[in-house]
C-alpha cells in the first residue's frame, strides 16, 4: 500500500491526519524508517511487508501518514487528533535537586480517542528536557500497544542509522522500529544490549517505582515545586513556561495506566502460551518459561518506606534525620503479593518500626553515598524516602495471579514455591534452581484436588533427586507433600514475622542492633544485586538511583 493510499484509508476511517501544509519545513526530513537488529536481524530499512503488520496507534497515526514528522509538537498533534488529551509526568533519580543546569526525563501519555483509535495507555512517549526548555526535536522513545498482534512495539527517533546509510544532515534524525515485546522474556542479556529491551525485560511498560510514595517521581507524596507552573517564577525552572507543563500530572494516574497495560498484556500472553481443550483441560508446551516468574526474579520494581529519611543530600532543605519511625515495606521480608494471591497475609506492616536515631545510625555508619550531577563526587546520605529497595515486579506477580485465576496453578503449588527460601523473596539462586524440577510440558484439570498432576510430577522428580536434608529442594518437597501446603507456608510466614518482631522489640540493645544490621545488610545486598545485574542494572540511569557504600 502506498503512503497516499494508506492516508486515504485512515481518513476514510475517521482518523485525524495533520495536513501536509501544516508541516512546513519538516517535510525536508527523511521518510525512511529503519529497523534495529533485535527485531529484524540486521540494521536495515523497514520493508513494506513488515510495515503492513504494524497495527499500533503510533504507527497508524504517525509513521504511516507522516514518517517525516520530527517535531515533538507535530507528533503529539498527530496522536491526539481533535479529541485526545496529553498528560505529562516527570521522573528523575535526582529529582529533589532544584539546582541548574541539568535535565529531567518526561513521560507523556494520552487519554481519549483519535478517530476511533483508543489512546489510553496504548501509546507513550519518553524524552529528556533541560531546565531551560523542552527540545523541539528530542531523542524520542515511543512505546505502543499493538492489539491486533498482541505485542508492544518500541520506536526510537535519534541520529543512529545503519552503517553505509546516507550521512545525516545537521540535526537530521531517523525513525526506527527498535524492538517488539514478542518473546522478549527469552532474550539473553547480550541480545538486549543497546535496545529498548535492555530495560523492558518482559517487554512491557516500565515504571520502576509503581506504587506510592514514588521516591523519584513528581507525585502527591513528593511534589517538585520547581516544575510546577503555579510556583513563583523565582523558584521554578524556565522550562515550566513550555505548554507541556500545563498538562503536568502526578504519578498516581500513570501507575493506573501502567498497571492496566500489564494486566492486558499478561491476559493476552496467557491465551498465547496456554492451550485449553474441549473438556477444559489446560496444556502448557513450554512449562519452564510459563512458570519462570514463580521461581526466578525476572523483573524488579522499587518500593520505599512512606517516611522521609531527611538525609537526602540532593534535597534543598536542611537534612537533619528522620522525623518519624521508619516502616520497612512488607515485600522486603517475603513475597507478599504472591502469598496474598493464595490467601496468606504476612502482617509485616505491624512489626516494630525503626526509630529515627537507629535509622540515621544505619545510614551514617554504613557509608552509603550518592553521586549526582551537582555533587562534585560521591556524598553520603540516603534516598528521599527511606529504605529504597527492589521488590518483585508487578508484571511477575500479576502473571502468577493470572495463572492461579485461570486455574493453571493451584494455590497449594504457588504457596510451596513462594515458601521455598521464604526469607529471600528476590534474587534467590536456591529457589531459581527448583525450576529444573518442572516438567518441560504438563496438562492440568482445573480444580483437581491437591496434589494435582503438576504437583505429582514435580514431587516425583524431587524424590528421584534425593535432595539433601535442610536444602531448599528438600524444603520444597516437604511442603508439596504436606496435606495443605498453604497452611504449612502460612505457619512459616507467621514464625518468621514473630521472630523478626521479637528481635526488633527486644529489651536487649545488642539483639535489636544485630537484627537492624542484618536487615540493612540485606537491603544493601539487594541494591547491589540490581546494580550488578546484566539486565536490571540498566534501570540505573545514574548512581543516585541506588546509593551504596564503597566496596
Amino acid at each position: 500500500m502506498t503512503r497516499n493510499a494508506l492516508r486515504d484509508v485512515l481518513i476514510g476511517a475517521g482518523i485525524a491526519v495533520v495536513a501536509a501544509a501544516a508541516a512546513g519545513p519538516a517535510f525536508a526530513q527523511s521518510t525512511e524508517i529503519f529497523c534495529q537488529p533485535v527485531e529484524c536481524g540486521t540494521f536495515r530499512a523497514l520493508d513494506e511487508a513488515h510495515k503492513s503488520r504494524l497495527q499500533d496507534p503510533f504507527f497508524r497515526l504517525v509513521l504511516a501518514t507522516r514518517p517525516d514528522a520530527r517535531k515533538l509538537a507535530d507528533i503529539e498533534a498527530l496522536i491526539q487528533g481533535s479529541s485526545g488529551k496529553r498528560r505529562l509526568f516527570v521522573v528523575h533519580e535526582e529529582i529533589q535537586d532544584p539546582r541548574r543546569p541539568t535535565h529531567r526525563r518526561a513521560v507523556v501519555d494520552f487519554t481519549g480517542q483519535n478517530g476511533g483509535i483508543s489512546l489510553g495507555p496504548n501509546v507513550m512517549l519518553s524524552f529528556f528536557f533541560t531546565d531551560e526548555r523542552v527540545p523541539e526535536i528530542p531523542d524520542l522513545e515511543v512505546l505502543a500497544w499493538d492489539d491486533v498482534n498482541g505485542v508492544y512495539n518500541y520506536y526510537k527517533l535519534d541520529d543512529q542509522r545503519p552503517a553505509g546509510a546516507t550521512p545525516p544532515a545537521a540535526g537530521d534524525k531517523v525513525w526506527k522500529l527498535a524492538a517488539t515485546s514478542r518473546n522478549a522474556d527469552l532474550l539473553p542479556p547480550q541480545a538486549r544490549a543497546g535496545t529498548c529491551l535492555g530495560c523492558h525485560a518482559s517487554g512491557v511498560p516500565v515504571m520502576k517505582e509503581l506504587h506510592l510514595p514514588w521516591n523519584n517521581w513528581h507525585s502527591s507524596q513528593s511534589r517538585v515545586g520547581y516544575l510546577v507552573p503555579a510556583t513563583p517564577a523565582a523558584n521554578r525552572w524556565p522550562v515550566t513556561d513550555d505548554p507541556h507543563f500545563k498538562d503536568l500530572d502526578l504519578a498516581e494516574p500513570l501507575e493506573g495506566a501502567i498497571s492496566n497495560s500489564i494486566r492486558a498484556f499478561n491476559n493476552r500472553r496467557f491465551d498465547e502460551l496456554v492451550a485449553r481443550d474441549a473438556s477444559g483441560r489446560l496444556a502448557v508446551a513450554d512449562a519452564r518459561r510459563v512458570l519462570k516468574p514463580l521461581f526466578e526474579t525476572t523483573e524488579v520494581n522499587f518500593i520505599t518506606a512512606r517516611q522521609r529519611s531527611n538525609l537526602h543530600p540532593l534535597a534543598p532543605t536542611p537534612q537533619t534525620g528522620p522525623r518519624q519511625a521508619i516502616e520497612i515495606p512488607a515485600s522486603f521480608f517475603v513475597a507478599t503479593d504472591i502469598l496474598a494471591i493464595v490467601g496468606i497475609e504476612s502482617d509485616f506492616e505491624t512489626i516494630p518500626r525503626i526509630e529515627p536515631a537507629d535509622y540515621q545510625h544505619l545510614i551514617e555508619s554504613s557509608g552509603v553515598r550518592f553521586e549526582g550531577a551537582n555533587t562534585n563526587g560521591p556524598v553520603r546520605g540516603d534516598t528521599h524516602f527511606a529504605w529504597f529497595t527492589p521488590e518483585q515486579a508487578f508484571v511477575a506477580t500479576h502473571w502468577i495471579e493470572t495463572l492461579v485465576q485461570n486455574k493453571l496453578l493451584s494455590a497449594a503449588f504457588v504457596a510451596a514455591a513462594a515458601g521455598a527460601d521464604l526469607e529471600n523473596p528476590i534474587f534467590s539462586d536456591a529457589r531459581a534452581g527448583l525450576l529444573k524440577f518442572i516438567p518441560e510440558t504438563f496438562t492440568v484439570t482445573p480444580d483437581e484436588p491437591h496434589p494435582d498432576a503438576l504437583t505429582r510430577a514435580v514431587i516425583a522428580r524431587l524424590d528421584a533427586a534425593q535432595p539433601a536434608a535442610g536444602s531448599v529442594e528438600a524444603e520444597f518437597l516437604a511442603t508439596l507433600t504436606a496435606p495443605d501446603p498453604v497452611v504449612a507456608v502460612r505457619a512459616r510466614v507467621a514464625a518468621y514475622r514473630e521472630r523478626t518482631e521479637r528481635r526488633l522489640a527486644s529489651g536487649d540493645p545488642a539483639v535489636r542492633a544485630a537484627e537492624l544490621k542484618r536487615l540493612f545488610d540485606l537491603l544493601i545486598a539487594r541494591r547491589r544485586a540490581v546494580a550488578d545485574h546484566p539486565v536490571f542494572g540498566r534501570l540505573r540511569e545514574s548512581k543516585a538511583l541506588l546509593p551504596l557504600p564503597p566496596q
